[in-house]
C-alpha cells in the first residue's frame, strides 16, 4: 500500500469518527429488535418453550421446593387413588348357618348349690 493510499484511508477514518447516527436511527434499531426476538419466538414449538421455562424456574428454585413439591405430587397421586379407584363390585355372602348360642359359663367364684364349700385350713 503506497502513501497517498494510506492518507485517504487515514482521512476517511478521521471523517468517520465524526459521523453519529441520528435518533431515528436507533429508534428502528430497537424496534427491529424486538421483531426479530417475538419472531424468534415464534419459531419455536410451545413444547420447548414450556421445557425453557420450567428449566429456568427449577434453576432459581431452592432444594425446598423440590421437597414440596413431590410431597404435593404423591398427595395427589395418593388422593387420586383413594376417591378414583374403581371399587370391586363384589357383594359379600351373608352366613346363613344358624348361630350357635354357648350354654352359660359359671361364676367359679360362687360355690355349687348342691354341693357343701370345702373349708380347708393351711
Amino acid at each position: 500500500m503506497n502513501n497517498q493510499d494510506f492518507q485517504s484511508v487515514q482521512q476517511l477514518i478521521s471523517l468517520k469518527r465524526h459521523e453519529q447516527p441520528d435518533d431515528a436511527y436507533f429508534e428502528e434499531l430497537l424496534e427491529e429488535f424486538h421483531r426479530r426476538q417475538r419472531q424468534e419466538l415464534l419459531q419455536h414449538s410451545s413444547r420447548s418453550l414450556f421445557a425453557e421455562r420450567v428449566g429456568t424456574w427449577f434453576a432459581s428454585t431452592s432444594k425446598w421446593n423440590y421437597v414440596m413439591g413431590a410431597g404435593a405430587a404423591y398427595a395427589a397421586i395418593f388422593f387420586a387413588a383413594m376417591f378414583f379407584w374403581p371399587k370391586p363390585d363384589v357383594k359379600p355372602e351373608l352366613n346363613t348357618a344358624p348361630i350357635m348360642h354357648e350354654p352359660e359359663k359359671k361364676d367359679m367364684l360362687k360355690p355349687d348349690k348342691d354341693k357343701e364349700p370345702i373349708r380347708q385350713v393351711y
